[in-house]
């Protein structure tokens, strides 16, 4: 189901003001990604630590099972097949913008990574990271109003997803991760 412009909320807005949370004093928990093209980091941001990354405005993403639709106790209701729906995620127009249009018009492929940042004793830390590899842009959505700061929704097809959960102890001091990959391709995980 899609959504068009003209049954949009009068209130709707699908972008924020970055401003104040991104630059260099920023310490609030965030969200970012990297996208690297032909070897290349094009993305940016002031954020300390950050600096390769974008403030993104959210994502959305949908990893799932095949199901074989057998409901009766005794049997195994799914099989093997892992998939995972196109993924989603917007940020303010830049330089992100004509990549996305030019990986789609040439049918090339970008590694995209997110980060889910934390406040852990002053300091941006990273929570969470989602690494999808060998990753094509299926589409872009631009929102543009007056007043407003532009905004594109980016939606992409990975061959694989590096799920990684960082750990910290109640100091702040880093405890080591927990990482977990999938192969859409080869339909494998570990």
């Amino acid at each position: 189901m899609g959504i068009a412009i003209d049954n949009l909320p009068e209130n709707f807005r699908i972008i924020s003001n970055p401003e104040s949370r991104d630059s260099a004093q920023s310490s609030s928990a965030d969200l970012f990604a990297k996208i690297v093209y032909a070897g290349k980091e094009i993305t940016s941001s002031s954020v300390k630590g950050f600096e390769k990354w974008a403030v993104i405005h959210g994502l959305v993403m949908n990893l799932w099972r095949k199901e074989t639709g057998d409901v009766s106790n005794t049997a195994v209701n799914s099989s093997a097949y892992l998939g995972m729906d196109e993924i989603q995620f917007a940020l303010p127009c830049s330089d992100v913008d004509l990549v996305a249009v030019e990986t789609i018009a040439k049918g090339q492929i970008v590694d995209i990574t997110f980060m889910k940042t934390g406040n852990i004793q002053s300091h941006n830390v990273s929570i969470e990271q989602f690494a999808f590899m060998k990753a094509q842009i299926v589409s872009t959505f631009f929102y543009i109003q007056t007043a407003v700061t532009p905004s594109v929704t980016i939606r992409f097809k990975p061959k694989q997803i590096e799920i990684t959960r960082f750990g910290y102890d109640a100091q702040g001091t880093a405890t080591g991760s927990n990482v977990y990959l999938i192969d859409f391709v080869t339909n494998t995980s570990k």
